[in-house]
């Protein structure tokens, strides 16, 4: 038997104790902070899964120069954009080809599309951002209608608002 007399209501614990405590605390947050790196809890799904690296060689085809109007009331603004197209490097000729063939009414599309803003719609960077996404989705549109694109993004060479 123990020689050892238990410790009185509301003494502090001994260090033997202390120290187990302190143990199981590090053994508890290591086993927490190893768990998400052991097992997947957000599986991607297959399509993902099977997704073309980020090292995938990608191939930038030329669109050329955008202007339009913008509805501002006051003032007489203008959007002036150069743009090419970010591809993968196996579809480079057949996009090519397409927005040769295409480019008037790629052209029409972003005009229309880009007429109705104003000067805060494409002025600084999210006005930007949010500009090549809309003027991919008109490209994708003209080119792609059955909703299989090409094109990663649009890239802007210039963009000049004045």
């Amino acid at each position: 038997m123990s020689d050892a007399a238990p410790a009185p209501a509301g003494a502090p614990p001994k260090k033997g104790n202390k120290l187990i405590l302190a143990v199981v605390c590090l053994v508890f947050t290591g086993a927490g902070a190893a768990f998400p790196l052991v097992v997947n809890l957000n599986p991607k799904p297959k399509a993902e899964a099977e997704a073309p690296k980020e090292g995938a060689k990608t191939a930038i085809v030329p669109f050329g120069e955008v202007k339009v109007n913008l509805s501002d009331e006051r003032l007489q603004r203008y959007l002036m954009v150069k743009i090419a197209v970010l591809v993968d490097a196996e579809a480079e000729k057949e996009v090519l080809d397409l927005v040769t063939k295409k480019k008037a009414a790629i052209k029409s599309a972003m005009i229309a599309h880009l007429a109705g803003k104003g000067t805060k719609d494409v002025g600084g960077t999210a006005g930007v951002a949010r500009t090549q996404r809309e003027l991919l989705e008109r490209l994708d549109e003209v080119l792609f209608p059955d909703g299989k694109s090409k094109a990663k993004s649009v890239l802007f060479e210039e963009y000049v608002v004045q």
